[in-house]
């Protein structure tokens, strides 16, 4: 398989990956009869007209498994179909074209999907040992830009002369598995008083919050925005925000490993706008932090460097547990209890993507309607895709408004207005 682009997601619009099972001759009995064998193979499937034919990426089985039982090797196979027909299904939040832009990110995110659907971790298990094959081999091939030495080699405990590559994929969680007791949104009627509290304290991350909570932001596109970046939808963005999100990293005097200081999805995204919110965020946070051109970072340290990934994470977990400090002196009784609740869970900056997910999940057709890949598009040019900006903000406000009602907060009084 020499062909980098043998997968090509821009033109997926009408297929979906199979695996077929195929026989074949691998060597004559004494008697001279054929000794055939059967082999599971990739295939790809034309939805229009059902047909069919192997695909190139059969290579992978049969360079891991060819001489492997059938079930064995048909295991893998379906493992690999379900990993590729999830990326077709998600090439456009993703800006998928082909093979080359696969990161690990997918893979994690993929076998979290299993999870969310309910899949048994033992079931996970086994699908993540063949992604973590598959990356391997795509590596090794130089298909994609992970190098070699991002897999970790171990040997294995009861044998000193068997090793193994150990999964590569973070923060991946299982059904049953309670030392992932991983938080992944906020309760509804929590999420506008988290964002008042970040506001009111004038944390350095405010905005950023914003962003994550109504635009779905990962922490490393947040610390490399510059203010040229960002492009405001009404008077200071009142009605959103669309960010430039570019693959740059603006420490470039720091290493890092984690990759929390790296954009992955080049693209524009909307955030969107509450109120009159992101125009109070966003106004606010320039006053505080006034960048001196469009090249400095939107957000920096007490050193006017930009803020770093790890930085970010710090303010984070300092804003959350002031949050349920604040909920435990509370004297709703609902809010104690639910402050016991909240830090029983591990809860970090990944939630404001949850949140994001969880408030469009039954207003937008889907993320693709707030995502849009950039390519070598220019902001004019997206801007089509913007038009119904104004419906998704009154949808968000009318879900928002129903569960607050008159107890929304007010960003104008200088406290929290919870009771």
């Amino acid at each position: 398989m020499e062909n980098k682009n043998v997968v090509d997601f821009d033109q997926s619009g009408y297929i979906k990956f199979i695996v077929r099972s195929v026989w074949s001759q691998i060597a004559k009995s004494k008697d001279g009869s054929p000794d055939e064998k059967e082999f599971a193979v990739i295939a790809i499937k034309n939805r229009r007209n059902n047909k069919s034919m192997i695909h190139p990426l059969t290579d992978f089985i049969f360079y891991k498994w060819k001489y492997s039982a059938f079930n064995t090797m048909k295991s893998h196979a379906y493992n690999l179909v379900k990993f590729l027909n999830f990326l077709i299904e998600n090439k456009t939040y993703y800006n998928l074209s082909s093979l080359t832009d696969l990161n690990l990110e997918h893979g994690s995110d993929f076998l979290n999907e299993l999870t969310y659907n309910q899949v048994p971790r033992s079931t996970v298990k086994k699908i993540e040992r063949t992604l973590t094959e598959f990356y391997i081999y795509l590596a090794k091939r130089n298909f994609i830009t992970i190098e070699m030495d991002t897999f970790e080699k171990k040997t294995k405990p009861y044998n000193k002369y068997e090793t193994y590559y150990v999964s590569p994929f973070h923060e991946v969680n299982y059904l049953g598995d309670k030392k992932n007791n991983i938080l992944h949104t906020l309760p509804d009627e929590y999420i506008l008083y988290f964002l008042e509290m970040a506001f009111q304290t004038k944390s350095v991350i405010a905005l950023g919050v914003y962003m994550q909570f109504f635009g779905g932001l990962r922490v490393g596109e947040i610390v490399n925005l510059r203010l040229m970046d960002v492009s405001t939808l009404g008077s200071y963005g009142e009605n959103g925000l669309v960010l430039n999100i570019e693959s740059r990293t603006l420490r470039t005097d720091l290493s890092n490993t984690s990759g929390s200081n790296y954009v992955k999805k080049p693209r524009y995204q909307l955030v969107l706008g509450y109120k009159n919110w992101a125009k109070v965020f966003y106004k606010t946070h320039l006053e505080i932090y006034p960048a001196k051109s469009g090249s400095d970072p939107l957000f920096i340290n007490k050193h006017g460097y930009a803020l770093t990934g790890q930085s970010y994470r710090y303010y984070f977990n300092k804003l959350k547990e002031e949050f349920l400090s604040y909920l435990r002196s509370s004297n709703n009784a609902d809010d104690k209890m639910a402050s016991l609740t909240l830090a029983s869970f591990k809860w970090s900056t990944h939630l404001g993507r949850g949140v994001f997910s969880n408030l469009l999940a039954e207003e937008a057709k889907n993320l693709y309607e707030v995502s849009f890949p950039r390519g070598d598009s220019s902001f004019e040019s997206v801007m089509p895709y913007f038009a119904n900006t104004t419906r998704m903000k009154e949808k968000l406000e009318n879900r928002l408004d129903t569960l607050y009602g008159s107890n929304s907060p007010d960003l104008t009084k200088p406290e929290s207005s919870q009771s």
